[in-house]
């Protein structure tokens, strides 16, 4: 599939920065009022007593809503419609060069205020590239490549735990994994990034996305704002994937109130039905 068939959202500017820097802030992908309302559903999602259920992770202040299988993934009808919003897909469409993706994570994230005086960030920086730890190395191409991050369903302003990244990391993630033969497991699988310039926070408006290339560092940062920061976490990568290449919903997977929320680009991204 060529870059003709995908529709140009971004401007050249832009598609050079993601490059170069390795990361963009999407603005605007979700208007004001739709953000307000998918923060509401997730905050929702915690109870009203402040017991935070033993299977959620939560650390630091951040908050991390599991399921009881351990699976991080929410695909209610209410928040389904993330993993499928029109302008965002075309975002990742245009990096990827292609239209033919699936749409993954669904992950969720709270950040409360927390004074700690433990530094700026409450995570290492690391990597989420998903690429099967029995693969000795990275392979660098557009086929590879998952392009996503989350939406800022808040403003985040400094130092409202905003996602921390390392300006141009992706690159010296390749530089220094490339020559190696076993460039896929450095820095413990680089879940442990220790000596990459310092990072940057990347601040937004409710309904901007922040979106990162899946080789760029990064790490969640202490929030000091009294309003919490709610995100959703989204991803995208081409239908022939190397280590995920795409496969067909298994039946059953989505019941009738999650296929009655779906667009026909959802059904897509989601393998319900083919490209």
């Amino acid at each position: 599939m060529t870059t003709t068939a995908v529709k140009q959202v971004l401007t050249e500017e832009e598609v050079a920065r993601f490059w170069e820097q390795g990361y963009l802030l999407v603005k605007g992908v979700l208007a004001r009022d739709e953000a307000e309302y998918y923060r509401g559903v997730i905050l929702d999602m915690v109870p009203r007593d402040l017991t935070i259920p033993a299977h959620w992770h939560s650390t630091a202040g951040r908050i991390k809503p599991m399921n009881l299988d351990g699976n991080h993934t929410f695909d209610t009808p209410e928040l389904l419609p993330l993993l499928f919003n029109e302008r965002l897909y075309a975002v990742a469409a245009q990096l990827l060069e292609s239209p033919r993706l699936r749409a993954i994570d669904g992950s969720l994230g709270i950040t409360l205020r927390n004074q700690s005086r433990d530094g700026i960030l409450s995570q290492t920086p690391h990597l989420d590239a998903s690429v099967p730890a029995d693969i000795p190395n990275f392979l660098f191409n557009l086929e590879e490549l998952q392009v996503g991050g989350c939406y800022y369903l808040g403003d985040v302003e400094p130092e409202g735990g905003g996602i921390h990244v390392v300006p141009g990391g992706h690159r010296l993630v390749e530089e220094k994994a490339a020559p190696h033969s076993e460039g896929r497991h450095l820095y413990n699988d680089w879940k442990r990034i220790d000596d990459f310039p310092v990072s940057v926070e990347v601040t937004g408006e409710a309904g901007d996305f922040a979106l990162l290339h899946h080789l760029m560092p990064h790490a969640a940062s202490h929030n000091r704002r009294p309003r919490p920061r709610v995100a959703q976490f989204t991803r995208f990568i081409r239908e022939d994937h190397p280590h995920h290449p795409a496969k067909p919903a298994p039946p059953g997977r989505y019941n009738d109130r999650q296929l009655e929320s779906m667009t026909p680009l959802g059904r897509k991204l989601l393998g319900v039905d083919p490209w």
